[in-house]
């Protein structure tokens, strides 16, 4: 009986001696393929999920830019032969409509760092069935949910807002260090670039088991993504549509700003350009239209474009006048319609001029030859010392990129400029101040700065930095630092300020400045109309710039036309739309911007 039991368990031992056996003979001869695939295709992968990027909205919350749902497709570098990964990137070239090259490319760079590429994103439903219809011939590309930035007024504020796109190799250089990676979605231009660190949040993390083919195949760990901040901007989106309906059909731009705290409510630059569009794929005619050399929608005219101030920038000459003594209250000036210098004869713009009028009245009926005579009274450097005072010809420090500086020449920078062989002649002439006197010539401003410049002028001289976010920002709280006490507006005399206040009143109640007028809210400002600085022969551009209510200003306006004509028929209306706007008054006119094609207009001043 002993014997029996022993040889049974001896006999089982052996059996399942002999299985195992069989079964290692299986796994080292027979299933090695099999088992070999499958050792070096399963992988463990880390993929980043991009945060939801934070909402921006108005001073009022209305939503400017969100994120919603979409889908993209990815492709997942997978371990293939050389003549695989081709076949795959023709076929799916083919059926998405891309170079072979530029998949190959984002294939190539994606792959050294293991992460997914994103070829395509916004998606449509007809390339999700073509894809699902050749998965697969398509191993390791996917159809994934993302959600992509989503500007829901579609061309509004576009300029201020900017754009995102896919990481460079150029930025991603320059921001690797602040945790940006190959494939990032990022702020291009705008606030959307100026304020990327705190839109783009936290990315998620999955670690995920893939096939052989690259497919995933389960989730094995998730950290979801930390959305973005949010971000509340000065802007008044209703003041906003005002800007923008009114420049429609021009080239132009509009800037609107509280003056007592530098926010601004409304920055609108035409043409412009949706912001959407970047969310999938440029099309050729698309990006023909969009860098068009004459229209420019990308620039952003009211901060990067600088134009000659024309008439506008005698309240420099007028202010500088006053406080270096050359005129006042009492001073009167026989306006006979030329001026005459050396063998040059300058003309104002009413033929047989004035006759004899003050020094306010000047202003008010913006008296060319008047200028000119005091432009030469004050000199070309303290001309230049009071522009700056005021805030133009420098970078006014607003968040936003590319700020053109503008210009304000003076005698010195001629000759700097014939030292770099920008000029022949390093000489000044009088003819120059002539011109500089009445905003021609050399000078170049942006609208921006000439909304700083006109809201110093409603605040009794404080300059004051462009703030476009509620809360200000740590790098836009603090205001431009006063460079020359000697002629800073904060010190001019009271009957400066008087004069200035009065005059600007009058050029828009009795003067040159009309259609600016607000029913209730008495508005001050000036009109300007300047020829472009080209010396094209054309329309003149069209500017005004103003504040409201005299005595009390809560809102400095700024409006711009290129070549448009007269600022008084131009850009005084449009101005005035917006200004009606913010003081709840009633525009009979608002659903009717002004056209292109206006009717021509009657000689006038600006």
């Amino acid at each position: 009986m002993h014997r029996f039991r022993f040889h049974a368990f001896a006999a089982s031992i052996a059996l399942v001696a002999l299985l195992l056996c069989s079964r290692l003979v299986y796994l080292q001869i027979l299933g090695q393929e099999v088992y070999s695939e499958r050792a070096d295709g399963n992988r463990l992968r880390i993929i980043m999920q991009p945060a939801p990027r934070g909402v921006i909205r108005d001073r009022n919350g209305v939503i400017l830019a969100t994120s919603r749902l979409s889908y993209s497709v990815t492709l997942y570098p997978i371990q293939t032969t050389k003549e695989q990964t081709d076949e795959v990137i023709q076929r799916l070239g083919k059926l998405l409509g891309m170079p072979a090259d530029e998949i190959r490319g984002k294939w190539k760079k994606m792959g050294q760092v293991a992460r997914p590429v994103r070829l395509m994103q916004d998606i449509t439903p007809e390339t999700i069935h073509i894809i699902a219809e050749n998965q697969r011939q398509l191993p390791g590309v996917s159809i994934e949910p993302i959600t992509i930035r989503y500007y829901p007024k579609g061309k509004f504020l576009a300029h201020v807002l900017g754009y995102t796109g896919e990481i460079t190799d150029d930025e991603l250089e320059k921001l690797s260090d602040q945790g940006y990676r190959a494939g990032d979605i990022i702020g291009k231009t705008g606030i959307e670039k100026v304020f990327d660190a705190q839109l783009r949040g936290e990315p998620g993390r999955q670690q995920i088991e893939v096939d052989a083919r690259g497919k995933p195949m389960r989730i094995l760990a998730s950290v979801p993504p930390v959305p973005g901040k949010d971000l509340t901007l000065t802007i008044d989106a209703n003041l906003q549509q005002v800007a923008e309906s009114q420049l429609a059909g021009f080239r132009g731009s509009v800037v609107a700003m509280d003056p007592h705290n530098g926010e601004v409510l409304a920055l609108a630059s035409e043409p412009s350009f949706d912001p959407n569009w970047f969310a999938g794929r440029i099309s050729p005619a698309l990006w023909k239209q969009l860098n068009d050399a004459n229209e420019r929608p990308m620039v952003n005219r009211a901060i990067s474009s600088k134009y000659p101030p024309g008439s506008i920038f005698k309240i420099v000459t007028h202010a500088a006048a006053m406080e270096e003594g050359i005129a006042n209250w009492n001073s009167h000036f026989n306006s006979t319609g030329t001026f005459t210098l050396g063998t040059r004869v300058f003309h104002d713009w009413k033929r047989g001029g004035f006759g004899n009028v003050d020094f306010k009245r000047a202003l008010v009926m913006s008296i060319d030859t008047v200028y000119y005579e005091l432009g030469l009274k004050i000199n070309p450097d303290r001309l230049a010392r009071y522009a700056r005072a005021l805030g133009l010809g420098r970078q006014t420090g607003i968040l936003l990129p590319h700020e053109t500086s503008g210009l304000i020449p003076d005698p010195q920078w001629k000759k700097e400029r014939a030292a770099r062989g920008l000029s022949r002649d390093s000489r000044w002439y009088q003819g120059e101040t002539v011109n500089m006197s009445i905003g021609q010539g050399y000078v170049q401003v942006s609208p921006l700065q000439a909304a700083v410049m006109i809201a110093a002028i409603a605040n009794d001289g404080h300059v004051l930095r462009p703030k476009l976010v509620r809360p200000a920002a740590e790098q836009e709280k603090d205001d431009p630092p006063v460079k020359d006490e000697g002629v800073h507006p904060t010190q001019w005399k009271p009957d400066t300020w008087k004069m200035l206040h009065q005059a600007l009143a009058e050029t828009v109640s009795e003067g040159t400045g009309g259609l600016a007028n607000v029913h209730g809210f008495p508005v001050a400002g000036k009109t300007g109309s300047a020829q472009s600085a080209n010396g094209e022969v054309q329309k003149t551009h069209a500017w005004f710039a103003g504040y409201a209510p005299v005595g009390a200003p809560k809102i400095a306006v700024v409006a711009m036309k290129e070549t448009a004509g007269h600022g008084g028929s131009q850009a005084a209306p449009v101005a005035g739309a917006v200004m009606k706007r913010f003081f709840g008054v009633a525009d009979p006119n608002a659903a009717k911007p002004a056209t292109a094609s206006a009717k021509p207009e009657p000689a006038e001043a600006d």
